[in-house]
C-alpha cells in the first residue's frame, strides 16, 4: 500500500517526481511512454481504481514533474531506476507495472533490476526498435511525421505530430492538459529519449529467468515493427504474445480491455 492517498511531489533517485494515488486494493502502477505524463492514462486508472490501488507518476523531466532546462540525457536503465525508486520511497507493496511503448521498456528493465519489487509486468505495445530485423523501416515510417510537424510548428509540433500519430483513430481522446505540457517540454521526448529508448535491448537470457509474471501484448491496429518487437520479447521470456483491441495509445479507446489484461496477472 502506498504512503500516500491523493497527488504529491515525491523526491526519489536525485529528482522530484509529480505522483498520484488513487483508488483502493492490490497496487497497479503506470507507466507512460512518449510524453512521460501521467494524465494520457486517465481513464485506464479511473477503472482500475475500482479494484485497486493505481500509481501514476509523471517521468523525469516530464509533465508535473521537476524540470531542468539543462537536462538532455537519459537511458531505459535511469528511468527504471526511477521507477524502482519511486515504489521503495512510497513502501508501496509489490506492484504489477503497466507500460505502454516506450513506457514498457521502462517497466521491463525496473522488473530485469529488481524483480522482487513488482508482482507481474504487461507489457503494451513495446516499442523495442532494438531487436527488429530492419529498424530503418521503424524510423522511416516516423521520421516524416515529426519533420512535418517541425517543418509547420517547430519542436512543439514535431512531438505534437509524432503523438497524434501514434495514437492514430484514438488522438481525439488525448487529454488537452497533456497536449499541452507535451508541446511545451517537446525538447525532451525529442532530444533527450527518443534516440537513447530507440537504441535499448535486454538480453534474452535476462528475459528467460527474470522471475516476474510478464504479458506481452500488441495491438489490433498497429505497425507489423510493434508486433515483431513484441514477439521478439515473448519468445525470448517463454510466454504467448497475446493481441488485444485497439491501437498503439489503446488505453485511450479500449481501456476496460487493458483493465482486464491487468487484472489477469493477479
Amino acid at each position: 500500500m502506498s504512503t500516500i492517498d491523493g497527488a504529491a511531489q515525491v523526491e526519489a533517485n536525485g529528482t522530484t517526481f509529480h505522483v498520484e494515488v488513487t483508488g483502493h486494493g492490490t497496487p497497479v502502477l503506470l507507466v507512460p511512454g512518449a510524453g512521460g505524463d501521467a494524465r494520457q492514462y486517465v481513464e485506464l486508472a479511473r477503472i482500475l481504481g475500482q479494484n485497486h490501488t493505481v500509481i501514476t507518476y509523471d517521468r523525469r523531466n516530464n509533465g508535473r514533474s521537476s524540470q531542468r532546462p539543462d537536462w538532455a540525457e537519459t537511458s531505459v536503465d535511469q528511468q527504471a531506476g526511477d521507477l524502482v525508486a519511486l515504489v521503495e520511497t512510497l513502501a508501496a507493496e509489490p506492484a504489477v507495472l503497466f507500460g505502454n511503448s516506450t513506457g514498457a521498456l521502462i517497466a521491463l528493465g525496473a522488473a530485469l533490476n529488481a524483480p522482487g519489487r513488482f508482482a507481474g509486468v504487461v507489457l503494451h505495445e513495446p516499442a523495442l526498435l532494438g531487436v527488429l530485423s530492419n529498424p530503418d523501416d521503424a524510423m522511416a515510417t516516423v521520421q516524416p511525421v515529426i519533420a512535418a510537424g517541425v517543418e509547420t510548428g517547430g519542436l512543439a509540433g514535431g512531438a505534437e505530430a509524432f503523438v497524434q500519430f501514434a495514437a492514430g483513430d484514438a488522438a481525439p481522446l488525448l487529454p488537452p492538459d497533456f497536449l499541452d505540457s507535451l508541446r511545451t517540454n517537446a525538447r525532451v521526448l525529442l532530444e533527450a529519449e527518443f534516440g537513447a529508448f530507440a537504441s535499448w535491448r535486454p538480453e534474452p537470457e535476462a528475459l528467460s529467468g527474470m522471475g516476474v509474471p510478464l504479458a506481452v501484448l500488441s495491438a489490433e491496429q498497429t505497425a507489423p515493427f510493434f508486433v515483431e518487437a513484441a514477439e521478439w520479447i515473448a519468445s525470448s521470456a517463454g510466454v504467448d504474445r497475446r493481441t488485444v483491441a485497439g491501437g498503439h495509445m489503446g488505453f485511450l479507446d479500449h481501456p476496460t480491455e487493458l483493465a482486464k489484461e491487468i487484472d489477469a496477472m493477479f
